[in-house]
């Protein structure tokens, strides 16, 4: 009897460990999202594929850094928002992280009571599908009050660990960006 009371109590803490291991890509989803919802960026970017945000970056810095000259109030606005504390020429050698992160604040200026309301979200994942041994997809529901809505993350396995990937495209983003900050005045 004390044999089988061992053997089960090594068996309950074996499979304990087995499940906080065998969900590495919902634990990763979840540290992501825990830091977007409350905003904190640079925390969520901790968890985006080093590759993605170093194409984020590439893409962003040279149309914000080229957007300096231009005197227009709601262009220098961005900047502010994009850049946050940086002035000067430490904008230049800013950190993957830090584009990441002032890109979200941008995307947070464009809508920031829907960004109020995430803090109050209920996230449920639906299910995890399996594209490859390094590739996955986490699709979540998201719901703010009686409203919810439905949304799927890539993430990818490097260098030991997932990573969520950043679903737009950097340099779709940049244009976007550029023909903003580059938009003549009206009036």
């Amino acid at each position: 009897m004390k044999k089988a009371f061992v053997f089960l109590v090594v068996l309950s803490f074996a499979a304990a460990g087995y499940a906080a291991a065998s969900n590495p890509v919902e634990d990763t989803f979840q540290r992501y999202w825990s830091a977007y919802s409350k905003k904190d960026f640079a925390k969520a970017a901790a968890e985006v594929l080093p590759s993605d945000l170093e194409e984020t970056k590439a893409a962003l810095l040279p149309v914000l850094l080229g957007a300096q000259a231009n005197p227009a109030k709601e262009v220098q606005e961005m900047l502010s928002t994009f850049f946050g504390r940086t002035v000067g020429k430490a904008r230049e050698s800013i950190s993957p992280i830090e584009a990441y992160a002032g890109l979200q604040r941008l995307v947070t200026g464009s809508n920031p009571q829907f960004f109020e309301m995430l803090k109050d979200a209920k996230v449920t994942i639906i299910f995890v599908r399996s594209v490859d041994a390094d590739s996955a997809e986490i699709h979540y529901q998201v719901t703010i009050g009686s409203e919810s809505d439905t949304d799927a993350e890539s993430l990818k396995r490097e260098g030991g660990r997932w990573w969520v990937r950043v679903n737009e495209d950097p340099k779709a983003v940049a244009a976007q960006i550029k023909a903003v900050v580059e938009r003549k005045p009206t009036g």
